[in-house]
């Protein structure tokens, strides 16, 4: 039976999707611990018999969404906390760093991209991720960020690990599709930096002249040993839309990967929350909304739904003032309470900065000093209060 609506709000139960289907009397006990009743919608029940689960060419949109919804995928849990796992983070964080920007230094004098490097500093990234993805996704929002080509690089790659891992994809898959996150911009390189650098939006010329890194980054690929097809098709098909309207080839629905589906979203969030050459930071916050405007029109909504419960409503970064007056940065989320994150206390009631950066879990912390009901009041834009995110870059 396809399970269309609950007795309360999506957010207050660890659902993934708003939608699903329940075949089982297990499946049926799980979803009673959370609601009294639910709505089902007939129409959409057993719509897809036991010979039809395959995925192929040939599915039509409908039965590929309803495999989505239906997938049994591997459940991953959290196997260190936050703090625990930040150090190790960061210093895998550093070494991708350092192996990306050598490498992409190399390719650029010669078109040789040194791939077992990259995988070698790539691997402990994932599976820091795969252990718990809260530390990494810290690191990418708060880490003072140099070059823009580079960071983007890194950090969609991180994302990539982290869907991958709230997909439930097997870790062979969520290696691949970090890879496919880390080069699918690596074309770049062949344009000028002038280009690149541009604060201005780009003309029709330079626009066409943008869309070829695309191609750019396939002719490098090709001449690489060792690169997996999916992740080749990842990065041919990262601008590639919904609704048809991407480049190079105008692909649309399933004619995507999925692996290519997910690195449009990727790389869509990553370049918004990011401070560019021709625009200023979205907060994640925001950006979140923006994204899911955009289901079933630039992306595939089951998989925006995906995303953003990864992310979470208040993102990892997202600046929040609470209803006590106090100013925090969210850094870590709350898998089963999405709307009580963990935030690092910035600035007391008064906006003043505190000289330590304490940090309360809203999951625990139900109620302010004075007694009163403690929540997110709202979320701030970049910047607001004068706070520099230096003040807390680790």
């Amino acid at each position: 039976m396809y399970v269309a609506k609950l007795d309360r709000p999506w957010l207050e139960t660890p659902y993934k999707m708003q939608g699903f289907l329940l075949n089982t009397q297990n499946e049926i006990d799980k979803l009673a611990k959370h609601c009294s009743y639910v709505y089902v919608d007939i129409d959409k029940s057993s719509i897809i018999e036991a010979d039809d689960r395959k995925s192929g060419p040939g599915m039509n949109d409908l039965s590929q969404k309803q495999l989505l919804i239906n997938a049994r995928p591997k459940q991953y849990t959290d196997r260190v906390e936050f703090k625990e796992e930040l150090q190790e983070a960061y210093r895998s964080h550093e070494a991708l760093g350092n192996a990306l920007k050598s490498s992409m230094e190399l390719a650029a004098q010669s078109s040789k991209l040194n791939i077992p490097t990259i995988e070698k500093a790539l691997l402990p990234m994932v599976d820091s991720v795969i252990r718990n993805p809260d530390a990494f996704s810290w690191l990418t929002m708060m880490k003072s960020r140099g070059s823009y080509t580079y960071n983007h690089a890194i950090s969609c790659a991180i994302w990539a690990a982290a869907f991958g891992r709230n997909l439930g994809l097997p870790v062979k898959d969520i290696q691949s599709v970090s890879m496919g996150a880390l080069l699918f911009d690596l074309g770049k390189i062949r344009l000028p930096e002038k280009l690149i650098l541009n604060p201005e939006k780009y003309n029709s010329t330079e626009m066409k002249l943008v869309r070829k890194h695309v191609d750019y980054s396939i002719d490098i690929l090709t001449s690489v040993d060792g690169i997996k097809a999916d992740v080749m098709a990842m990065v041919a098909t990262h601008h590639e839309r919904h609704d048809g309207s991407g480049y190079p080839q105008g692909l649309k629905g399933n004619e995507i990967p999925l692996f290519g589906k997910m690195a449009g979203i990727i790389d869509c969030y990553d370049a918004i929350t990011s401070a560019r050459p021709y625009g200023e930071a979205m907060s994640p916050h925001d950006t979140v909304k923006m994204l899911y405007d955009w289901s079933d029109v630039l992306f595939q909504k089951e998989l925006i739904e995906q995303f953003i419960q990864m992310v979470g409503v208040y993102p990892i970064g997202t600046l929040v003032e609470l209803s006590d007056g106090r100013v925090g940065v969210v850094i870590a989320l709350n898998k089963t309470r999405r709307l009580r994150p963990q935030v690092m206390m910035l600035l007391n009631e008064r906006k003043e900065f505190y000289s330590k950066f304490a940090t309360i879990n809203m999951y625990e912390v139900l109620h302010s000093e004075d007694g009163e009901s403690l929540d997110i009041k709202k979320t701030l834009e970049p910047g607001k209060y004068g706070i520099d995110p230096d003040h807390f870059y680790l």
